[in-house]
């Protein structure tokens, strides 16, 4: 045998460890799923099963591929009456001492698809419960929602002599819709947090440029940005910094740190750095150029904010002032005996007064909270 052989055969043998080595790190989610049902089943045998060991199956079959990276808090209920917040403790002994009742909603509660991302969006927002926590708060609150809602309906069906079965669909339609606005909170406040984020990071990306070029260490300046005056940003880079300290990788507290914010400007920030930090770039060059980018990002924004207000002010003086307007002269038509054709149409003083006081403003109040939604922060 010539050495050309001897050689072939060891990059062979090579490439067959290699690809053994990289079937062993593939996870089918499949196998994930088999795996947790199988250690759920012989839990439950042992009667050892816990609620909160089921909760998070979406997150951690994330975790376990290395396609996301949600930190699963596990803390129990009974925790709630112990936090300093009055509201809070008050709303967790309501809800054990309900537990026989709230319970079984809580598990109709995880099926829906925002519960799935709840305990993401409570880390993301830095909301110190856990997702079992936040779902008994959040069942609690719309329990009450319905108790409240009911009572008062029951009232004005006496009062006003209505089916009494009007008053129970009003209580059951308040549970749902404070329910879901309830569990929508970590997600509306990570979005705030990632707005609030990319407004300062144009500022924190030049000051890291500036200390990298001064040969400052990459863990020193993350330091000077978590102590420096950033806002959410200096908080968000503090929680890195502790990850850091307590044994994890930098890349890879980078990447938890690009996973869990809102911010698409920062998440590309990140995964810039980490780019550079594993090719053996000049980070402060890299920081410039991102900080260009995120400044030419921002003004894009705001062209596009400006560029729909021109659209979204003929909606608003058509539904502020043409239809207002338009109904009004109708109804005072139909209404008034004038003898014409269209006489025997009119319009009920009931529906005017709904159409002014409850379905106009609502529309109203809708188009401002969605132009304040998409209105960019600099």
């Amino acid at each position: 045998m010539n050495f050309e052989d001897i050689r072939k055969k060891i990059e062979e043998s090579k490439k067959q460890k290699k690809e053994q080595q990289e079937e062993q790190l593939r996870i089918d989610p499949k196998t994930v799923d088999k795996i947790v049902s199988e250690m759920k089943k012989k839990y439950r045998e042992e009667g050892r099963a816990q609620e909160p060991a089921k909760e998070s199956i979406y997150e951690l079959r994330g975790m376990v591929s290395g396609t996301e990276s949600v930190k699963v808090s596990t803390q129990p209920v009974e925790e709630l009456i112990e936090i300093k917040s009055p509201l809070v403790s008050t709303l967790g002994r309501i809800f054990l001492s309900t537990r026989l009742l709230l319970e079984p909603l809580i598990s109709g509660v995880k099926r829906f698809p925002i519960s799935k991302e709840l305990a993401f969006y409570l880390y993301s927002a830095n909301v110190n419960y856990s997702a079992r926590q936040y779902l008994a708060l959040s069942v609690t609150i719309a329990g009450l929602a319905f108790v409240v809602s009911t009572a008062i309906g029951i009232v004005a069906s006496i009062a006003l002599k209505f089916d009494i079965a009007l008053a129970f669909a009003i209580g059951i339609g308040m549970f749902f819709l404070t329910l879901i606005m309830v569990l929508m909170i970590p997600k509306s406040i990570a979005q705030k947090r990632g707005k609030e984020i990319s407004r300062e990071l144009p500022f924190a990306l030049r000051h890291m440029s500036t200390e990298l070029r001064a040969g400052i260490s990459l863990y020193k300046t993350l330091e000077t940005i978590a102590s420096s005056n950033y806002g959410l940003l200096s908080v968000e880079f503090a929680r890195t910094i502790n990850e850091i300290e307590e044994g994890t990788g930098t890349e890879e507290a980078l990447r938890h740190f690009a996973l869990r914010t809102q911010s698409k400007s920062l998440r590309n920030a990140l995964f810039h750095i980490i780019r550079a930090l594993k090719t053996g770039g000049k980070l402060s060059n890299v920081m410039n150029e991102i900080a260009e980018d995120v400044s030419f990002d921002l003004q894009l924004s705001i062209r596009d904010f400006a560029e729909k207000m021109n659209f979204f002010g003929v909606i608003f003086i058509f539904g502020a002032i043409v239809i207002p307007v338009f109904i009004a002269i109708i109804g005072t038509i139909l209404n008034a005996p004038l003898g014409l054709p269209i006489a025997s149409v009119s319009m009920p003083p009931s529906i005017i007064l709904a159409l002014y006081t409850m379905i106009f403003p609502g529309i109203l109040g809708f188009l401002i909270y969605y132009i304040k939604s998409i209105q960019p922060s600099v």
